[in-house]
């Protein structure tokens, strides 16, 4: 890996970049569509490592991807030739359980906010990715699908819980076993993701919105973050507790205090994560 101006690191299929509290991690294989292959999971947690590192003071990460594709899924053209040469078995379309599904719970797994930058098509394991975000931002070009029925293979990714969990069962049930392609505006009626924007200045507006998020008061976003995740599998009961003890490791930060000083007077504080 090389280092550039001590705020960009280049690996061979990814790049993550440290713009003050945001983190940039762009999926940087535009040839294949930025299609995973065991070689850029790997790339993945090398720079999730670098932005959990605390001298980052990384507060939000923006995932996206670098020319027309967010992700064409899991790449399977190398192993594709090795079970033609008759030299290996395609296992679990490339390891899911060994390489991809640990990747995906080190994302999923942040606490700081995770905010995708859907620039194009997500496939497969590209709508899992973009899936591991608390917010979803899609260009007006962005499609995706989930075509494990065309394989003949059942989905990994962890499609089959956040989809119905996010579209409901029915649409979730639409997408993996039709293998419907779902369009940026059809996306945004359905909830799964959070806002559209225009092609043009795509990326400029998504690392705008993920800013925002990056400048806010994070521990406070990462405590609702956790909250929500604990409630999908909890109780009401449960959630009361949680928030409780939530509220009480926010009222002693930095940000909550400076916030509850500013409350009266329409003076938006300025947040610093601490």
């Amino acid at each position: 890996m090389t280092q550039v101006s001590g705020e960009t690191i280049d690996y061979p299929t990814v790049r993550i970049e440290f713009d003050g509290p945001l983190g940039v991690l762009t999926l940087n294989s535009p040839k294949t569509l930025n299609a995973i292959g065991e070689a850029m999971a790997l790339d993945i947690a090398e720079a999730l490592s670098e932005v959990v590192k605390p001298r980052r003071k990384c507060r939000a990460l923006l995932i996206t991807g670098e020319g027309r594709a967010f992700s064409a899924g899991v790449n399977l053209m190398d192993r594709r030739a090795a079970v033609i040469a008759g030299t290996r078995k395609m296992e679990a379309l490339g390891g899911a359980e060994t390489t991809f599904h640990p990747m995906l719970r080190r994302i999923h797994r942040l606490r700081i906010p995770v905010i995708a930058g859907v620039n194009g098509l997500a496939i497969g394991i590209g709508l899992g990715l973009a899936l591991t975000a608390d917010y979803v931002v899609a260009a007006q070009s962005a499609w995706f699908q989930t075509p494990f029925r065309n394989l003949a293979s059942a989905p990994d990714s962890g499609l089959t819980w956040l989809l119905p969990r996010t579209i409901g069962t029915l649409r979730a049930k639409r997408m993996l076993m039709r293998a419907e392609k779902v369009d940026a505006p059809t996306a945004l009626d359905w909830g799964l993701v959070s806002e559209v924007l225009p092609d043009e200045g795509f990326a400029a507006g998504a690392r705008a919105v993920a800013m925002e998020f990056a400048e806010g008061a994070t521990l406070a976003l990462g405590e609702i973050k956790q909250l929500i995740a604990e409630g999908q599998t909890g109780e009401l009961h449960s959630a009361f507790e949680g928030e409780a003890a939530a509220v009480e490791r926010t009222a002693r930060t930095r940000d909550n205090v400076a916030a509850v000083k500013l409350f009266a007077s329409k003076t938006v504080p300025s947040f610093t994560g601490d």
